[in-house]
């Protein structure tokens, strides 16, 4: 351990309090372990590239920020940020190809704000958004109550709203479904994948969403499209071997046996993942299940709260968690719409073979703008000081937003309430730091280095062979398409501590565990530093390292109770579970 890593002891607050050289004393040792972090922090998604946040933002520590409810509304808490806060959103709608600026009156405008948490907070709204918009939900005024009562209401389920069906069994209603069941119409079912970031996880158990899994198992046993067994997860393409996006053949099946059953679905799309850096294939997604949404009626529904008042909704909800990717690949669209023969095109041209995936508001199958969310994380590819983000939908997804509070004179849409009004100014600086081709050559220069990374860690693998000191298997490098990490095997402790590596075990299609490491090209990886990293794994002992224990569940039942129904897979292997 770092003999200048502070410890609890140096922090210890007494009830008199510390004298100004103590609280100094205490700062300065922090900040000097910072230091040294900072200049090797290279396992994580994080940005440490800041640019100019500290000369050009200091000066707002000196007011309390506070961006309390809407974006769009000022409301009665004057010190806040707002007006930079819409810029960024502007500017995010823009490079997501949504329709900008904010029009209240327009359905296809967009809605967002600036999250105070990460991609996390992002999720977590937008899958609570999901489940009210698909399960009916609205929010209108009391009948008789007047103007100042709001209640949440749940539409009835068809198969509930009128007579009974005849001999018990509810007549089909979604396109040519046989077996249609309108019970259903309202009963949202969650597909993510198995490399899907925990936080999905959390979400969907703390918002009590059902998932394909837990419904398949509980209400169709020994009926999986699949398999003989429902998996509570999406598998990914190519096992645990493979790239970590999801298979879309395997979605297509399970989402088309829901929809049969007049289930909405809630699908969450990965771009970018946190370990293995992958993008699902959002457009190939999209493309093959809106014919499923047309067949059995989920493109279009009509709701009613009202009698003779109807409101027209779809049946599915697509979310893109874009952490990283939904931050940089918009600059790497704009250089391969670049003329063919400029420098920066080319230079993409030699990182990135196909073409730069579809993943926003601008995708369109059929017709159809199949993207329902989006969300970023900025203090990724932003390089945020802080965690923070963007979270982004259209006007017509929404539920109706909640009244006004009188407190804060804003209308309370977002999930925080309260919100960080430093954020919206450290993304402002950040974007307007930069021209958009700018942004773009960052963007180019990033995947250049990853392969750097990659090539340097083929090049030690070469190297520590021909010394004999190669260990058994090899270093198992490995990197996704486009992405920008590449994974091997887990060094030493040493190493990970000097160079804050993020390390995971995963299991290979065999069966066998195997203990791995990764590094992230943010724009604060440098080739220098990419040769530093390498000359610690190549020297003596960086790969020895005694056998890591084989991670076993906290506790095991020998079955489940009867009344026991699996809600979700919560992993002790893999996506920094353990």
């Amino acid at each position: 351990m770092d003999g200048s890593e502070p410890t609890d002891k140096d922090f210890v607050i007494p009830a008199e309090g510390l004298t100004a050289q103590q609280r100094k004393r205490a700062l300065t040792l922090l900040e000097t372990h910072l230091v040294g972090k900072h200049e090797h922090m290279i396992g994580f998604q994080g940005n440490q590239d800041l640019g100019n946040a500290q000369p050009d933002l200091a000066r707002f520590l000196d007011f309390h920020l506070n961006n309390v409810g809407d974006p769009f509304q000022q409301g009665n808490y004057q010190p806040n940020t707002k007006v930079v806060e819409r810029a960024v959103l502007d500017r995010y709608a823009a490079l997501w190809r949504a329709d900008w600026p904010y029009d209240a009156d327009n359905p296809d405008s967009y809605w967002g704000y600036v999250l105070t948490m990460g991609s996390t907070e992002g999720n977590l709204y937008a899958l609570a958004s999901a489940r009210d918009y698909l399960s009916g939900r609205k929010l209108i005024g009391e009948p008789g109550g007047g103007s100042e009562q709001m209640v949440y209401v749940q539409a009835a389920p068809p198969a509930l709203s009128g007579q009974a069906p005849a001999n018990g069994v509810p007549a089909a209603r979604n396109g040519d479904s046989p077996t249609a069941d309108p019970r259903n119409a309202y009963r949202p079912v969650a597909f993510y994948s198995e490399d899907t970031h925990y936080s999905v996880i959390k979400a969907v158990r703390t918002l009590a969403i059902d998932t394909f899994g837990a419904v398949g198992t509980t209400e169709y046993p020994g009926q999986c499209p699949i398999g003989d067994r429902w998996p509570l997860e999406v598998p990914s393409k190519g096992g645990p071997d493979g790239s970590g996006e999801i298979d879309v053949d395997e979605l297509e099946a399970l989402v088309r046996f829901f929809a049969e059953r007049g289930h909405p679905i809630l699908l969450l799309l990965n771009f970018g993942t946190t370990f293995k850096g992958a993008y699902d294939n959002v457009e190939k997604v999209a493309t093959r299940l809106v014919p499923i949404f047309r067949q059995h009626g989920l493109l279009e529904r009509e709701i009613e709260f009202e009698p003779g008042h109807t409101d027209r909704r779809r049946g599915f909800w697509v979310h893109v968690d874009g952490a990283l990717g939904a931050g940089i690949m918009p600059f790497l669209r704009h250089a391969a719409e670049e003329d063919p023969h400029s420098e920066l095109h080319l230079a993409l041209r030699r990182e990135l073979k196909g073409k730069v995936p579809e993943f926003d508001f601008g995708l369109r199958v059929e017709g159809v703008d199949v993207v329902g969310s989006l969300v970023m994380s900025g203090h990724k590819w932003a390089g945020a000081p802080f965690p923070c983000g963007v979270f982004m939908t259209k006007n017509k997804f929404r539920v109706e937003p909640a009244a006004t509070p009188a407190y804060t004179g804003s209308p309370d849409t977002t999930f925080a309430g309260s919100r960080n009004g430093l954020s919206p100014l450290v993304l402002w600086n950040y974007l307007a730091s930069r021209s958009v081709r700018g942004h773009a050559t960052a963007a180019v220069a990033a995947l250049r280095r990853t392969r750097y990374l990659e090539s340097s860690l083929r090049e030690l693998e070469d190297r520590l062979d021909r010394e004999d000191r190669l260990p058994e298997g090899g270093l198992f490098v490995d990197r996704s398409p486009m992405a920008l990490t590449v994974r091997f095997r887990r060094p030493n402790d040493e190493v990970i501590a000097k160079w804050s590596l993020s390390c995971q075990p995963m299991y290979t299609n065999a069966g066998e565990l195997r203990q791995y490491a990764h590094v992230f090209a943010m724009p604060s990886l440098t080739e220098e530093k990419i040769d530093l990293f390498m000359e610690d794994l190549f020297a003596e002992g960086a790969f020895d390292r005694p056998e890591l224990p084989r991670p076993e569940p906290k506790s095991a039942a020998t079955a489940f109770a009867a009344d026991v129904h699996p809600l979700a897979l919560v992993p002790t292997v893999g996506r920094g579970f353990q």
